[in-house]
Parts: structure tokens; C-alpha cells; sequence
């Protein structure tokens, strides 16, 4: 059966057309890039910082807030900061405050930052508050990229220690199981500890390592939740070295947010209730907000602080002396860049003890191996000589 031209044209032009409507199919690579996975990285807390400083210093040269945030979102255009600080622009002129702008992109501005910057709408100057929320993030940036620098060496003790230790439990220890029962003679206890050890790890490897990731996995919904976290909040203010870091830097973050908002007028109540937001732990914040009710109640500032039984006593009677003297303003200033430096000088403290620690622990498990496989040899030497 023959076709006529006519058809065949049609035929050939709906041929066509489904062939230009057709979808282009991209390789794994174009559509990896489509999807901006590499292009939007998540900004370092380094390029948070120098984009906040940078429009403090806008702001104090007299450059209205949307004109200084639309020229530093054109230096970062095409990355994740670029984006939020375009995109906070726009929700100023829809009558957005910076701090909840800032509170839409979780991702780029954490929430103890924003909370620092929320003191602006309550009053304080926004490049106060820009420059505090600045040198928190910078001083935690800091003292975190310390530590880490500091904890290198140690847990690469503590891995190597780890690694000989299991190897000598699951390889070499069984092969000597047997020698030990040929020698005839009481085995001491803590040979017996580590055979039961040994076989524990050869018996149910599966069982370790599925624990260690529940452990691990049930820490993290702890501490998604309200109750989890603040027990997780109050045994760190039980911990010997690690409470102190805390409370020196919420200290610190409160102590700025009170002084500037202070500063400008704010009722001390009100401040109160706007610096207790800049404070990471949460039984910290419970005890300013007790604080606050004492205030409210008419005893002041210092005491109420001194009954939760936190806070540094010097602390306290700084502030004593402060509230006797009408110069609070003045002295929580001090207090927030004492404590600041207070809290590097602890984080420093803390992490030069980790490192003698480590290798402490990593001797005495590699100690205990080697004294419980020697002392059976021993026993049986002096069994032969008797």
C-alpha cells in the first residue's frame, strides 16, 4: 500500500515536532550542576563575620541599611550568603526587622547570632549589635578552630591506641588462648578479663558497632528535644572544665547585650529579657529569666543571680557594686570583654590537658594488655619452679 506525498509531509511533520518536544535528557554531571549542589556551599562562620563587620562599618559611615545590604549581596553574588543578604533587602522593604530576616536562612546566620542582632529591635543600635553578634561568632570560631588544631595529635594517639589495642584482642590474643590453658595453672584476673573481652568483640561485632550508632543517633534526638537538652545543658555545667567555658561565654554574650541596651534607655526588665536570648545554655537562660522576675519584684540584679548558685561570684559583685554605684552600664561592658577573654583563656586551658590525657589512657590500655598476657608466663615459670 503506497502513501501519498500529502501524508507523507504530514507524517514527517508530526515526526518533527514530537521530536522537538521531546525532553532533552542531561547527564548525571548537568544536572548535579543544575541543582546548585556545588555552586551554593554553605557559608564559613569566617565569611558571616567579615560580611557583618563589613556592614557595621556601612552603617556607622552613613549608608542607609538597604543600599549597604544590596552592594555586599553584589560581592557575593552566585553564593548562599549573596542570596540571604539579597533576599534580606527585599524583606526590609516589606517591612521585615533585620534579626527576623536573619532568622529565614538558619543555614547561613546561627541562632545565637541572630539572637545577638534581635537586640536592635528592641532599642539598641544595630551596629552595636552587629559588631557584638561579630565578636562572639569570632571568638567561638576561634576558640573552636583552637581546639581543633589541638585535638589533632590527640586523637590520633587515641586512634592509633584504639586500633593496636582491638588488633591485639581479635588477632593476636586468641592464637595465645590456647597456650594459656596448656600452661596448667590459675590464670590471673585480669588475663581473664581480657579473654572475656576478646571473645566479646569476636562474638558479637555486629552488636558493637549497631549500639555505638543507637548511642550515638539517641544523643542527637536527645537533644532535639526540650527536656533532652537541658539535661544535656545541665551536665555540662557539672562537667570540671567544660562549665567554665560555657558560662564565661554566655556570661560574656549577655553582659554585651545588657550594656547596649541599657545604654540607649531600655528599662533593665526588658533588657534583661532581650540578652538572656544571646545565652546558649538553657539553664543559664532559665536563671536570667528568674532574674528577671527578682528584678520585676524589686531585688535587684544581683541578687536573684546569686541565688542560682551559676554564675561567677566576681561576677556578682561587680554587679553589686555596679547597681550601688548607678554605674551598671559601665561595668557590664567590662565584664563582657573580661569574660570573653575570660572564656579563650579556659578553652586553652582545657584542651592542653586533653592532649597528656590521651596519651595517659592509651598506655594504661596498652599497659593492661601486655601485663595480662605476661603475667600468666609468670605464673607458670614459678608453678615449673616449685
Amino acid at each position: 500500500m503506497t502513501t501519498s506525498p500529502a501524508r507523507r509531509r504530514v507524517t514527517d511533520n508530526m515526526r518533527r515536532r514530537r521530536r522537538r518536544r521531546a525532553p532533552v535528557k542531561k547527564s548525571l554531571w548537568q544536572r548535579l550542576n543544575d541543582s546548585e549542589i556545588f555552586s551554593k556551599k554553605k557559608p564559613k562562620k569566617t565569611e558571616v563575620i567579615a560580611f557583618t563587620r563589613e556592614l557595621s562599618t556601612l552603617l556607622d559611615s552613613g549608608i542607609g541599611m538597604g543600599p549597604a545590604l544590596l552592594m555586599l549581596a553584589e560581592g557575593r553574588k552566585g553564593t548562599m550568603l549573596g542570596d540571604a543578604i539579597a533576599q534580606m533587602a527585599e524583606d526590609l522593604n516589606s517591612g521585615l526587622t533585620i534579626a527576623e530576616s536573619m532568622a529565614k536562612h538558619p543555614d547561613v546566620f546561627p541562632k545565637i547570632y541572630v539572637r545577638t542582632v534581635s537586640a536592635a529591635d528592641r532599642g539598641a543600635p544595630l551596629s552595636t549589635s552587629l559588631k557584638q553578634a561579630a565578636d562572639f561568632m569570632d571568638t567561638a570560631a576561634s576558640a573552636i578552630a583552637q581546639a581543633k588544631r589541638a585535638l589533632v595529635y590527640p586523637a590520633l594517639i587515641l586512634s592509633v591506641g584504639i586500633g593496636v589495642v582491638i588488633l591485639l584482642l581479635t588477632v593476636s590474643l586468641p592464637q595465645m588462648i590456647s597456650l594459656f590453658e596448656n600452661l596448667e595453672t590459675e590464670l590471673p584476673v585480669p588475663t581473664k578479663i581480657l579473654i572475656a573481652f576478646s571473645d566479646f568483640l569476636r562474638t558479637y561485632p555486629l552488636f558493637i558497632f549497631g549500639g555505638l550508632l543507637a548511642l550515638v543517633a539517641g544523643l542527637f534526638k536527645l537533644r532535639s528535644t526540650e527536656k533532652g537538652r537541658e539535661v544535656m545543658h545541665k551536665g555540662m555545667l557539672r562537667l570540671p572544665l567544660m562549665s567554665g567555658v560555657v558560662v564565661s561565654s554566655d556570661v560574656a554574650r549577655a553582659s554585651g547585650a545588657l550594656a547596649a541596651l541599657t545604654e540607649v534607655g531600655m528599662p533593665v526588665p526588658d533588657a534583661l529579657d532581650v540578652a538572656r536570648e544571646t545565652v546558649g545554655n538553657d539553664i543559664i537562660r532559665h536563671a536570667l529569666s528568674d532574674a528577671r522576675q527578682g528584678l520585676i519584684a524589686g531585688e535587684g540584679l544581683a541578687g536573684p543571680l546569686e541565688k542560682a548558685a551559676i554564675f561567677p561570684a566576681t561576677f556578682i559583685q561587680t554587679l553589686k557594686v555596679a547597681e550601688d554605684t548607678g554605674t551598671l552600664d559601665a561595668n557590664l561592658k567590662r565584664m563582657s570583654e573580661f569574660y570573653q577573654l575570660d572564656a579563650q583563656e579556659k578553652v586553652k586551658s582545657m584542651v592542653s590537658l586533653i592532649e597528656p590525657m590521651s596519651t595517659v589512657i592509651v598506655a594504661l590500655a596498652v599497659g593492661f594488655v601486655a601485663l595480662s598476657v605476661i603475667m600468666p608466663m609468670y605464673s607458670a615459670l614459678g608453678a615449673l619452679q616449685e
